[in-house]
């Protein structure tokens, strides 16, 4: 607690707070430009979201670059080139085996077997040029962006191998339900889209990823039957991180029914806690079960134990983590506000906006907070700024929606 009370005075002062939480008092609440309080958590995003402002203009220029320079189809020396998320090379063969839980790579000289979770991409031996762009995109968030050239692209080819097909089809899939799950999309066409990608591709080795987002589609509509039977087939993996994402789902929906009963939901997040974690993305999914653990004790109002999760998480969490940082912030703004500590509450979904902002998900959400919270602390002018904010950049959001609705 003695950290997080260290960063909550550093980042007052950032943001125009003194004092404590009970004496605090206003100077300014403006942001300006310093680094000083920020430099943790202030990296390159800001600076590649400000070169991309025209990031269409820039996209279509660069696909153009790359269709001079390499013509209609582009190929490394024949070979299908996978993308290993885990330690960010590449391994180049051709790709002989596909199944949902593993890719093998041939070479002349080995097999490489690399686990579904840890395929970052493939980049098949013979295809369009455009799809870097997309995958790019998709990479970087911009989903309506990457869905767009996937399905340009989609429709473009003749007779693309399998393979290929069923990348093309993975990602318009995946895009339209992470669109869908920011609620920047259509829930029912995200679900359809999904549910006829696992039934045609039963060996993909997206096939857990798309369970996982299935299950999140469901829990949106709380659909609670049909997402508890996407994470029970999840839970069949043999992959540690597929196995960590199922009991967490199955944790949030205990959650979401259990009022203030939340024993069961606790024991679904202890036990991630609990399993070993060996890479990076498995260290993640530990976070996500703190985040769902922390949930756990503020509903039952122990403010003190849910805030000392939230600062861990906070402290190990890495920049680059950006979904995952963004959302121990929107749980510690809630914790907060649960504890009647509105200023401090207004601090934490402060990161989002100003420097987690490409977590596009939990920066809505932070908005629509911040539109409740400034009046609460005597800024009615900075509520109206994150209200048209949040109704500019997210018109078609939940949070929109909920706000208009009270």
């Amino acid at each position: 607690m003695r950290r997080l009370k260290t960063r909550y005075y550093k980042y007052a002062a950032f943001f125009g707070f003194q004092g404590d939480e009970n004496k605090m008092t206003d100077i300014s609440f403006t942001t300006g430009t310093s680094r000083s309080a920020s430099q943790k958590h202030r990296e390159q995003p800001g600076a590649l979201t400000a070169f991309a402002t025209n990031g269409r203009v820039f996209r279509a220029g660069l696909c153009a670059m790359f269709v001079v320079l390499t013509g209609q189809l582009s190929t490394v020396n024949g070979a299908d080139t996978v993308t290993i998320k885990s330690t960010n090379k590449t391994v180049s063969g051709d790709v002989s085996e596909i199944t949902r839980d593993s890719v093998s790579v041939k070479s002349l000289s080995r097999t490489v077997k690399i686990p579904a979770n840890d395929v970052a991409a493939i980049k098949w031996s013979k295809e369009p040029a455009k799809l870097n762009i997309a995958r790019g995109d998709e990479r970087r968030g911009r989903f309506a962006e990457a869905l767009e050239d996937y399905e340009e692209i989609q429709g473009s080819i003749d007779s693309p191998s399998a393979e290929l097909k069923t990348d093309l089809e993975f990602g318009i899939a995946n895009c339209t339900a992470e669109l869908a799950l920011q609620s920047e999309g259509d829930n029912a066409d995200a679900v359809a889209k999904l549910e006829a990608f696992l039934k045609a591709n039963p060996q993909s080795y997206h096939y857990y990823k798309s369970l996982d987002l299935l299950g999140r589609l469901y829990a949106q509509q709380q659909a609670w039957d049909n997402a508890e039977r996407s994470y029970k087939e999840l839970a069949k993996s043999s992959l540690p991180e597929y196995q960590m994402t199922a009991k967490i789902g199955e944790g949030r929906i205990l959650l979401s029914q259990g009022g203030e009963d939340t024993a069961a939901a606790k024991a679904a997040f202890e036990a991630v806690i609990q399993m070993d974690a060996s890479s990076p993305s498995e260290k993640n999914k530990q976070f996500e079960a703190k985040l769902g653990l922390a949930s756990c004790l503020v509903r039952e109002k122990k403010y003190a134990e849910a805030l000392e999760i939230l600062d861990q998480v906070v402290s190990d969490t890495n920049i680059t983590d950006e979904e995952v940082l963004a959302n121990a912030y929107i749980q510690q703004g809630k914790c907060h506000m649960a504890a009647d500590q509105n200023k401090l509450a207004v601090l934490s979904f402060l990161h989002v906006d100003t420097l987690l902002f490409q977590a596009r998900g939990p920066h809505a959400e932070a908005l629509y907070y911040l539109t409740r919270l400034w009046p609460q602390v005597g800024k009615t002018k900075r509520g109206e700024d994150a209200r048209m904010k949040l109704e500019t950049n997210f018109p078609d959001s939940q949070w929109v929606k909920q706000l208009n609705d009270n």
